[in-house]
């Protein structure tokens, strides 16, 4: 098994969790654009949620969502302030799962997740789908390819701010 995930892998894990590999690839197109690294930095990509790191620690670290150079320089200063706080207040790779989410995904906790997230694409995806698993109406909207459900659950409340449930749809079509 390399770093970044083979098809074939994809499909395995995919027929595994009981999910089609067309829906589950729109999740991550939608997500990472179908990869859990940037091929620029060679980094596992993140997005940083200044939100989160606030409600955690009750201080304030800008992040403008730019591109992975900036996500990373916004993540090291918050991991300088409180490690912890910045593990949970980040997603991760090609599911974007919130670090506060690691037990759902399998893991005992941020640090655990993001270790094994950092090492490959599989361990990603295979910890994405424990997360969907973990609810398991949002694993039946994703099997039936009920976007917004799947949204709801997977994005949050505010998924149609971002339009993920049609988004998640034209992903599955062009697939």
């Amino acid at each position: 098994m390399g770093k970044l995930i083979s098809l074939q892998e994809k499909t395995d894990l995919a027929k595994k969790f009981g999910i089609e590999y067309k829906a589950l690839n729109a999740v991550f197109m939608v997500e990472s654009s179908g990869s859990g690294f940037d091929k620029t930095t060679g980094k596992i990509k993140i997005q940083f949620e200044p939100y989160w790191f606030q409600k955690y620690t009750g201080m304030k670290v800008p992040n403008g969502v730019e591109n992975q150079p900036a996500e990373w320089a916004a993540y090291d200063s918050a991991y300088k302030i409180n490690a912890d706080a910045a593990l949970k207040s980040t997603s991760w790779g090609l599911g974007q799962v919130m670090g506060f989410n690691f037990k759902a995904a399998g893991y005992k906790d941020a640090a655990a997740m993001v270790d094994s997230f950092t090492t490959s694409e599989a361990n990603q995806l295979e910890g994405m789908l424990n997360f969907i698993k973990a609810t398991p109406k949002m694993l039946l909207a994703l099997q039936q390819k009920d976007w917004a459900t799947f949204a709801k659950y997977y994005n949050g409340p505010k998924y149609k701010e971002f339009n993920y449930d049609n988004r998640l749809a034209a992903a599955y079509a062009k697939s």
